[in-house]
């Protein structure tokens, strides 16, 4: 075996720590540090790894007793390392609830390991607040080996006096069968239907056993994040594609969460089912904290900067009037869909829906000239262009038009051989599964008072009230109509040249002052003639990146003396992944929301 001291000091576990931080570091690399030494035939890293490998989940239980199974360990080294453990462990328990973050199963797992191999079952709750912190966990009960009581008021009762949002619930089978029997779905129904009436949303259900883990809600081999928000397809089915981070919510009425007579039906999508640069849909119960906070008896909610509109989305409900608007045309058409049709003949349209997925088009048309075998396959890109040239002779209203439109929309989101933006197209053609449009799921009667614009934001906020405002302007230099020039070419289906290689049309009426140099005036300019109660800023703490065009446009200097010229501000941070072309550094991004209160 090699010494340690035959290795480059640089890559040596304390040189490197003293360089480059522990962020640098591997788990075994830290412990061997406090290891300090090998043993005979077996260098230090050697030996770390062999300890981190045979532990596992459970190294933070290690015990004096395991450690001394290595020859070469004494007591004296055992009981360094796992009193090091027991400090970390104290200090972590003790830590502010608002540090533990529960995104996914793997994030709750790593909470309940010492539930994995014990030889009764056991029930764990992990309670978490609006903005998805644990507020507690707690074992609500240990069954026999043959028999386990678990009863709703249980799971409950805690969650009404911790004021929680959402539960997670952990379960662990001795079998090693970590499949839910007849008995866990009886129970995890009982438990939704509860969850229900109490407006709580079970986020949910998971099966551990000592080596294996399932999730209810969840493909945990794929890493996916929790989705709490609207409905679930049913108790046990898994989402077709991973969703955005779990974020709950804020009570707002009984059954928020769960409404078994909503569910969507196969077949169809949902607004938040597509990807774009920005999305909140991770950070709603964020912006939705802050709301229930801060603007007591609203009616009228503005989201002026809509994009995919699922902060509007989250606000739209029967009493409270939404007010959606985007300048880009493949934006507004999802927004008059889901958010501004109120009278629909669903099964007509899901008859021309049917017709449009079942045309068979062989010849070459003007999308697949420009975009096929690069952004789709030839096949797909033939079918996009026949159809959207469909849709305009088959569409018999404006509002028949919106959902074909947006159909089409968001089927080619799930064929695009991209990364999520069509500022360029992925080098090997991989994506290559066949178009089908499916029908959008929405509730057209919460819809009827709403109002639906795609007009620039500066001159629609001369005309309109509400009470409160939301504000999502692009932050930096970034042209949303550079990163979805295609969309906007389908949707707008004017036919124009297209130039490059990623062949883009003329974008120049349809570039944000946001994204330029007159960033903070036309901020200044939109903020002295909003009439409202309540404005929410959302703003990137974008920092300084080498790309200048990442940077934001507006300092946090000029977003505060612009609001104050309004009323009270507020700030609310919470750490966001904000979004890079993989040059820049990303580390300490926060995302923020300005809050001000009107006075002025």
């Amino acid at each position: 075996m090699g010494k340690l001291k035959d290795t480059p000091k640089i890559d040596r576990p304390r040189e490197k720590f003293l360089e480059k931080g522990p962020d640098a570091l591997s788990k075994s690399e830290l412990l061997a540090i406090l290891l300090s030494s090998g043993i005979k035939g077996m260098n230090v890293k050697q030996l770390s790894q062999q300890i981190i490998k045979k532990f596992s989940y459970k190294f933070l239980d290690l015990t004096v007793n395991d450690l001394l199974q290595f020859s070469g360990i004494g007591k004296a080294k055992a009981l360094q390392i796992v009193s090091a453990l027991a400090l970390f462990k104290r200090f972590y328990e003790e830590l502010e609830s608002k540090d533990r973050l529960i995104l996914s199963a793997q994030d709750a797992i790593s909470l309940t390991s010492e539930i994995r191999d014990k030889k009764r079952e056991y029930l764990v709750c992990l309670y978490l607040n609006a903005r998805n912190s644990l507020l507690k966990k707690e074992v609500i009960s240990i069954g026999t080996l043959d028999k386990s009581l678990i009863h709703p008021r249980e799971i409950f009762g805690p969650a009404v006096e911790l004021r929680a949002a959402g539960v997670i619930l952990l379960h662990n089978h001795p079998s090693e069968d970590v499949e839910p029997s007849q008995q866990d779905i009886e129970i995890i129904d009982k438990i939704v239907e509860a969850g229900k009436i109490m407006g709580i949303n079970v986020v949910d259900f998971i099966i551990v056993s000592k080596n294996d883990s399932r999730s209810i809600f969840q493909k945990l081999q794929e890493s996916t994040y929790y989705v709490a928000d609207g409905v679930q397809h049913s108790l046990f089915d898994f989402f077709e594609t991973p969703q955005p981070a779990y974020i709950s919510t804020i009570k707002r009425k009984p059954g928020a969460y769960f409404h078994p007579k909503n569910r969507v039906k196969t077949g169809h999508f949902q607004l938040q089912n597509r990807r774009y640069l920005g999305n909140k849909y991770k950070l709603l119960g964020f912006i939705e904290d802050i709301v229930n906070e801060k603007c007591n008896g609203f009616s009228t909610f503005c989201d002026i900067f809509a994009g995919t509109g699922v902060v509007a989305e989250r606000f739209n409900e029967k009493d409270i009037k939404v007010i959606a608007n985007d300048f880009l045309a493949s934006n507004f058409f999802p927004l008059k869909t889901f958010l501004g049709i109120s009278k629909v003949n669903f099964k007509e349209v899901g008859e021309k829906i049917n017709l449009l997925n079942s045309l068979e088009v062989k010849e070459d048309n003007y999308f697949s000239k420009n975009f096929g075998n690069s952004y789709f396959t030839l096949e797909n890109a033939r079918k996009i262009g026949a159809i959207r040239e469909k849709i305009s002779q088959l569409a018999s209203n404006k509002n028949e038009e919106a959902i074909l439109i947006t159909s089409l929309l968001y089927a080619v989101d799930k064929v695009a051989n991209t990364v999520g933006h069509y500022d360029a197209f992925r080098k090997k053609l991989d994506t290559i599964q066949s178009l089908n449009l499916l029908m959008p799921s929405f509730e057209a009667e919460n819809n009827v008072n709403n109002e639906i614009y795609k007009e620039d934001a500066n001159q629609l906020i001369r005309r309109i009230s509400c009470d409160v405002l939301y504000i999502d302007p692009p932050y930096n230099s970034r042209q949303y109509s550079d990163a979805y020039h295609l969309l906007e070419n389908l949707v707008t289906w004017k036919k124009p040249l297209v130039h490059g290689k990623a062949k883009k049309m003329d974008r120049s009426h349809i570039k944000s002052s946001y994204c330029l140099k007159s960033a903070v005036k036309v901020f200044a300019d939109l903020i002295a003639n909003a009439k409202c109660k309540h404005i929410l800023l959302s703003y990137n703490n974008t920092g300084e990146s080498k790309d200048e065009r990442s940077n934001a446009r507006i300092g946090d200097e000029q977003i505060m003396n612009i609001l104050k010229s309004r009323g009270d501000v507020n700030i609310f941070e919470r750490d966001y992944k904000a979004f890079t072309t993989g040059k820049s550094n990303t580390n300490g991004h926060t995302e923020r929301v300005f809050y001000c209160k009107i006075i002025k």
